[in-house]
């Protein structure tokens, strides 16, 4: 990125930027008191749902600044704190989106007779697949701009094995973490593949009644990521023989997914009685606290190794001035 982005980094970006665009318009009519895309139109107010709608729709506008920034040289002299920190929530939200909405679709399709969208449902159908659909890309878009930006960033990060990554005062602080997260990324992952293979209990009668195969599959996905991205760390803290590169994406995405999406609905789930949605459970509040958990442990251990991982490098670099 020497004198500005590349064709290939552009490319990304304004790709990016126009997945965000439908949903970003979807929001912005809603908020501009339009009932487009409902079937119910008396859903369509209340100060709940509006209140909704700005936060999220500042949060997808969140993804076209995060986007810029890895885009653009200006990004690269912003903190890496600032950058890292949006980067993970988002990775969080969108990967188990681009993992399951796809497949999950396809599956509802070709093997059951429900409709996409649960019944009683105040969308019509095509706005889920507008917002889904722009997810899907968002979530691609982000993930090849943040590995092109990362590459330009901490190319060190990525070279050599991780056992030569020396063990530094945090060491023993980073494993104790590592395997702390382990035992709540082990309980929501059990408890999202219990849900993903079709088992209701826990998820209470009007949830069970209305399940479709892109939210089975998306419990799975989010309980897979907790468990991959929690042996992954292990592995990294552990120092076994292997290129830093795949454990280190698996445990960034892992934990973001683990963390993001379940205080996304630990956030979300008390307001959605008063949109007619269904009561939150015991069940589903418990998931979701194992969740926090188990993503907060390791993203904290991540920042400890990153930020030992840097200091070690400027040490020589220090010694070396003159």
């Amino acid at each position: 990125m020497q004198g500005g982005p590349g064709p290939l980094r552009l490319a990304v970006f304004m790709a990016t930027v126009a997945a965000c665009v439908p949903y970003l318009a979807l929001k912005a009519a809603w908020l501009s008191g339009s009932t487009i895309g409902y079937i119910d139109v008396d859903a369509a107010g209340g100060s709940v749902l509006y209140a909704g709608n700005a936060i999220t729709m500042g949060m997808d506008a969140m993804a076209v600044a995060v986007a810029a920034a890895f885009t653009f040289r200006w990004g690269l002299r912003i903190p890496a704190w600032l950058v890292l920190g949006p980067a993970w929530v988002a990775t969080g939200l969108l990967a188990p989106i681009v993992l399951a909405v796809p497949l999950g679709t396809v599956l509802q399709v070709v093997f059951s007779s429900e409709p996409l969208t649960a019944s009683g449902n105040a969308m019509q159908g095509w706005v889920y697949g507008v917002v889904y659909t722009g997810f899907t890309l968002q979530g691609l878009g982000l993930v090849t701009a943040f590995a092109l930006y990362a590459r330009s960033r901490w190319a060190h990060v990525f070279k050599g094995r991780t056992q030569d990554v020396a063990k530094g005062t945090t060491h023993r602080v980073q494993v104790l973490l590592a395997c702390a997260a382990g035992v709540p990324a082990v309980l929501y992952a059990a408890v999202q593949l219990f849900w993903s293979f079709g088992a209701t209990a826990g998820l209470g009668a009007e949830r069970a009644d209305h399940r479709t195969a892109v939210q089975q599959l998306a419990d799975g996905v989010g309980g897979l990521l907790a468990l991959a991205g929690a042996v992954a760390l292990l592995l990294i803290v552990r120092r076994a023989g292997l290129r830093p590169v795949f454990p280190l994406a698996v445990a960034w995405t892992g934990a973001a997914a683990a963390f993001a999406d379940s205080l996304y609905g630990l956030l979300t789930m008390p307001a959605q009685p008063a949109l007619d949605g269904p009561e939150p459970t015991t069940a589903l509040n418990l998931a979701a606290v194992c969740g926090v958990s188990a993503g907060l442990l390791m993203g904290i251990a991540g920042a400890f190794l990153l930020a030992e991982r840097g200091a070690q490098r400027a040490r020589p670099m220090a010694s070396s001035t003159p």
